[in-house]
């Protein structure tokens, strides 16, 4: 009797003291808190705008740069295989919450022995059916932490979703403006070499009537046949820049695509979100912090895995002779299991897998922070590159201006004799120098303006209502994440986050 008493009083002790030691506490620092989230950009010499997230495929004014960005959301490998992420995350929750319900199992056989008996034989028939229930109490809250992973895996992986899709309508942007950029130089190749090959024509003749040295026909033609192979040389850079649109728009790289739009001038005010904003718009930062609070809940699982579990079980069934005979109303069989098991003795396994994941926490903790920082970062170095690009574009306009005023210039002095043709020579370079600079300065503008927004967190499918319309099936059926400023801990000890 009292070894029966002190063996039931030791397992309420287990019990009691597990209840209280699986209560496990987060892994993540307050560090991760962004605490040192500046109140403005520290680019004090710049003055910029703060209006939320800007629309900014709305600075391009181009109808079919938003064309190929909606055949690339409707086209793209990568994003569709994003999506299928999303969708696999999804059914794993959905996994996950069935254990909310008992499970139940049907199973029925029927079988034919033969027994062999001196000379002859018996034979027996057997049928058998049975219904079993198994249900695990969620005392602990192990199984109510996994439905939380399973969660956040998901909202993480839609966070990322969403994220690849602002990334491709960057790079599709990046790329239309690339093709547009090569297809001006490629212009402006063809032109001085047109220009080149006229001046050769009047050189050369100039030294048919023995105006002109020979020194001056070589090196006339020399920068005839150099501008010939730089234009070669620019039509398969043409060439690849169309390939890499149509690769991004999920089209067979066929070189197909043109772009001879000019490229627009951005100096529009810059308009940005205040840094705090900016952590809630990005959807990178959003899936790296999901993914570091599916890691903590990982970590809540490989405590609570060290402590009983307690699971019922119920079955009945009946058996005959006959399969037609089975539940013709003779009384069931049934029983009724309640079982308990608890880790006694596993070398360390499991304190080691616990510690496992909270050092992966802690490491997912850390890269995270790492995001974060870098894109204060990508913001800070956008806004000072834009308005050093500005002040470039205005000097190299002025230097443009007067190196075609001195190329003109040199060669009438040259046709009078007043100076000699490497005077010609240089201006021409100069020239050519400062409207190729022009072009790529223009290009180079448009692409901070794109990393930018980027970095902010803008939202390219606001400017136009109809992109909704041919998104992928996945943005219709799934809304876009909550996406939370800072880390919580009130976050971690929810029992579950109920998915969008």
């Amino acid at each position: 009797m009292w070894n029966k008493n002190y063996l039931t009083i030791s397992m309420m002790g287990i019990l009691l003291g597990s209840l209280t030691a699986c209560s496990s506490q987060s892994a993540i620092s307050t560090q991760s808190a962004p605490t040192i989230t500046p109140d403005q950009w520290q680019n004090e010499q710049v003055q910029v705008k703060v209006e939320g997230t800007p629309d900014w495929m709305a600075y391009f004014q181009a109808p079919d740069l938003i064309h190929y960005t909606e055949l690339a959301l409707n086209n793209n490998r990568l994003l569709k295989a994003q999506e299928k992420q999303v969708l696999i995350t999804r059914q794993a929750l959905l996994q996950s919450e069935a254990t909310d319900w008992p499970e139940i199992t049907l199973s029925a056989s029927q079988s034919r022995n033969k027994r062999p008996l001196f000379d002859d034989a018996t034979y027996e028939n057997n049928a058998d059916i049975s219904l079993q229930a198994s249900y695990e109490l969620d005392i602990w809250g192990r199984l109510s932490d996994e439905q939380q992973r399973a969660n956040l895996s998901y909202l993480s992986a839609k966070a990322e979703y969403f994220y690849q899709r602002e990334q491709l309508a960057a790079n599709i942007s990046k790329a239309w403006f690339n093709l547009s950029t090569a297809e001006q130089l490629l212009a402006l190749y063809q032109q001085r070499a047109k220009n080149l090959g006229k001046d050769f024509d009047i050189i050369n003749s100039s030294y048919q009537l023995g105006l002109s040295g020979a020194l001056d026909v070589y090196l006339t033609q020399n920068n005839l046949s150099s501008e010939q192979a730089r234009f070669a040389s620019q039509q398969q850079v043409v060439i690849e820049a169309k390939r890499d649109l149509e690769l991004l728009i999920g089209q067979y790289p066929k070189a197909s695509v043109a772009n001879n739009e000019p490229l627009p001038l951005i100096t529009a005010e810059l308009s940005t979100s205040l840094p705090s904003e900016m952590i809630s718009n990005r959807f990178d930062l959003n899936a790296s912090w999901y993914q570091l609070l599916a890691g903590d809940a990982s970590l809540a699982i490989a405590h609570k895995n060290r402590f009983p579990r307690i699971a019922l079980t119920a079955s009945t069934g009946d058996s005959s002779d006959q399969l037609d005979d089975l539940l013709s109303g003779n009384s069931l069989a049934w029983s009724l299991i309640g079982n308990i098991s608890t880790p006694i003795f596993n070398a360390g396994r499991l304190e080691a897998l616990e510690e496992q994941a909270k050092l992966a926490v802690e490491q997912q903790e850390q890269q995270y922070l790492e995001d974060v920082h870098q894109a204060f970062a990508d913001v800070e170095n956008a806004i000072s590159n834009h308005h050093a690009l500005l002040e470039q574009y205005q000097y190299i306009v002025s230097a443009r201006d007067n190196a075609k005023a001195a190329e003109e210039l040199s060669f009438n002095q040259y046709l009078k004799g007043l100076v000699e043709y490497t005077t010609v020579l240089e201006s021409q370079r100069r020239a050519f120098d400062s409207q190729t600079s022009l072009v790529q300065l223009k290009n180079q503008l448009i692409q901070n303006r794109i990393d930018l927004h980027l970095a902010m967190g803008g939202k390219f499918s606001e400017i136009n209502p109809s992109i909704s319309a041919t998104e992928p099936k996945l943005t219709q059926q799934i809304q876009q994440p909550q996406r939370p400023i800072k880390p919580t801990q009130n976050q971690l000890n929810q029992s579950q986050l109920k998915s969008e």
